[in-house]
């Protein structure tokens, strides 16, 4: 391949930021270059992510109809910026959306196109189809493994690189509560309570949001850092712990190498969990491949995971007996 030239393979995932971290977790194992095509506002956090990643390139697939406004294709004004690919033979995507499809066909218009995820995505959409999954008489499909799969890499392989750079996390009793996500339905509703009970224990604690997240009720700007792309990085590579909603962050943390624990309530998150990240989840979360039904919505979800539940799983800072946990501390044991 000559300096310049565009690689055969194209890994297409037009979507949110988490989607686009799951395909770099790919992308990161590839030993041959590939361009990743996806919207333009994920390029530089991406670029950081994967600066280590050899002959790096990256395609803007800004597609209105992926974005929380989700604008009409037929809008003129938020028509979809795409570069026409002649040179890349080969295409990859996880997702099963026509309008995915065309968009690909469009922008790769000499490539053979492989998406796999026609059956997730028709089992969001209906209940009937969805049934097998939600009943366990069928199988989930986990986006990192679907991808892993397409890509012709092991899946072990992905997951040994997640615990090897979380084993060089910092161990500063600092935590960073990551209270950002695309919709209120996902964000964590007692995130003050949960930081409050963790400064009591001895954790440092900040809370960090995307420069237009909207904040939970109840919490004040003053307190929160905003902060995306490099700062962003920083901040989580800077913490002990990480905590996040169901969100891109969780996704961000998780493939930075963070002690990444995830509180979800609105997806099934069996679909969307990464490697070495811990999961506290409502018994409420749904099941199979559809999410509440006020998932893509600002309403404030009941029934979210205990605080309790939240810190069990946490080690105690470095100023506490080692046979101390958190859990005892909030219950007083």
């Amino acid at each position: 391949m000559s300096a310049g030239e565009p690689p055969a393979v194209a890994l297409f995932e037009p979507w949110s930021l988490g989607d686009v971290i799951i395909a770099a977790s790919v992308l990161r194992e590839l030993i041959e270059p590939a361009t990743l095509a996806c919207h333009g506002d994920w390029h530089p956090i991406v670029r950081e992510i994967l600066r280590d990643t050899p002959e790096l390139r990256l395609l803007s697939v800004d597609l209105p109809y992926t974005t929380r406004k989700r604008g009409s294709p037929f809008d003129a004004s938020g028509r979809s910026k795409v570069m026409r690919m002649e040179e890349v033979s080969l295409v990859l995507s996880i997702r099963g959306d026509a309008r995915d499809y065309m968009a690909a066909r469009n922008m790769f218009p000499r490539a053979r196109i492989r998406m796999t995820g026609w059956i997730r995505f028709w089992a969001r959409k209906s209940a009937l189809l969805n049934s097998p999954f939600l009943l366990g008489f069928a199988s989930v499909q986990n986006r990192y493994r679907s991808w892993a799969s397409l890509a012709g890499i092991s899946y072990d392989r992905v997951e040994q690189a997640y615990r090897e750079r979380q084993s060089g996390a910092p161990r500063n009793g600092e935590v960073v509560i990551h209270i950002g996500a695309q919709w209120r339905s996902k964000q964590y509703p007692h995130v003050v309570e949960l930081r409050e009970v963790l400064r009591r224990h001895g954790y440092e604690v900040r809370l960090v949001a995307g420069e237009k997240d909207l904040l939970p009720r109840g919490v004040d700007e003053a307190a929160v850092m905003r902060a995306q792309d490099q700062p962003l990085i920083e901040l989580l590579r800077s913490a002990e712990h990480v905590i996040t909603n169901d969100s891109g962050p969780m996704h961000l943390a998780a493939f930075l190498g963070c002690r990444t624990t995830a509180l979800v309530r609105t997806s099934p998150i069996e679909e969307w969990v990464p490697p070495a990240t811990r999961i506290v989840a409502s018994d409420k979360t749904p099941r199979g491949y559809r999410p509440h039904r006020r998932y893509k919505s600002d309403e404030i979800l009941s029934d979210w995971p205990s605080i309790a539940a939240i810190v069990d799983g946490l080690p105690a800072p470095q100023i506490f007996p080692k046979s101390v946990t958190l859990a005892s501390h909030l219950t007083g044991a």
